[in-house]
């Protein structure tokens, strides 16, 4: 597939160094010509650019800066997935949301067109790259309203080593957004790092 991924801070680098070894990926950047001097040989283009030329786009960018990426789009995202691996914190790393709604349903909202589909947020940048801590393959939870759209990105995170878990619809991203927060707090509060992650075990 042809992968957008807007963002390039280090979520998007690591999922972009992962999804590279199999998918044409480009990051999609306000910037574009900074990020390229950043980021070496990599495919950089600007947000509508990027999102107008993919099949799916990944959304990775601070919650905060998702509504104003969104509109960097022009449209460009109608009728695509675009998957958000966000999580709702504040500036000082607070929880943003309550727990009516979740930031990938008010994403949704701005990005009425599209197949929004919450995935990744519960793995640390650096362990996206290999999909595992140690010998332990990670989970990540996926929730959505189209089921085609959950599946693909399943697939992705498959492709990528990751053991995905279909939650259920998008409204279910508000039980797996605490549990990002619940690991930054462990890794950065509690100072475990960032070598943790959740592996959901299932009985044979």
């Amino acid at each position: 597939m042809r992968i957008a991924i807007v963002g390039t801070g280090n979520v998007g680098r690591s999922l972009g160094e992962a999804l590279s070894k199999s998918n044409d990926v480009v990051y999609g950047s306000r910037r574009p010509d900074e990020a390229k001097s950043r980021m070496g040989n990599a495919n950089v283009a600007s947000i509508d650019e990027a999102a107008k030329n993919a099949d799916m786009i990944i959304l990775a960018v601070p919650f905060g800066a998702a509504k104003e990426a969104i509109h960097e789009m022009h449209g460009a995202e109608k009728g695509k997935i675009i998957v958000d691996v966000s999580n709702p914190l504040d500036k000082n790393f607070k929880w943003a949301k309550g727990f009516s709604e979740s930031a990938a349903e008010e994403i949704a909202k701005h990005a009425k067109d599209a197949k929004v589909v919450k995935a990744f947020n519960t793995i640390f940048a650096e362990n996206m790259k290999t999909g595992q801590v140690g010998n332990e393959k990670l989970t990540t939870f996926i929730a959505g309203d189209d089921e085609d759209a959950k599946a693909k990105v399943m697939d992705l995170a498959r492709s990528i080593n990751m053991e995905p878990i279909d939650v259920g619809a998008l409204d279910k991203a508000r039980y797996i957004e605490p549990a990002g927060l619940l690991l930054i707090e462990l890794g950065y509060g509690k100072k475990l790092g960032t070598g943790i992650g959740i592996n959901l075990i299932k009985s044979s």
